[in-house]
């Protein structure tokens, strides 16, 4: 499922990924891989729109090394 859905499956409980979950979903979008991010998303419920836009933004702030 992309990052900006509006069909995404309800869970139970919504949760707000941490700030190293945000990071390291962010240096994964960066590098193409964007799994993490969905499943964060997906997680978030109702927040998902901004989990996805902080997410984004930990990918910007990101530069892959080679």
């Amino acid at each position: 499922m992309g990052l900006f859905s509006r069909n995404s499956a309800a869970s139970a409980e919504p949760r707000i990924p941490a700030a190293e979950e945000i990071g390291a979903a962010g240096r994964a979008l960066a590098r193409g891989n964007d799994r993490f991010a969905d499943q964060l998303c997906d997680e978030a419920g109702p927040y998902r729109q901004s989990v996805a836009m902080e997410i984004l933004a930990a990918s910007a702030d990101y530069t892959p090394q080679d």
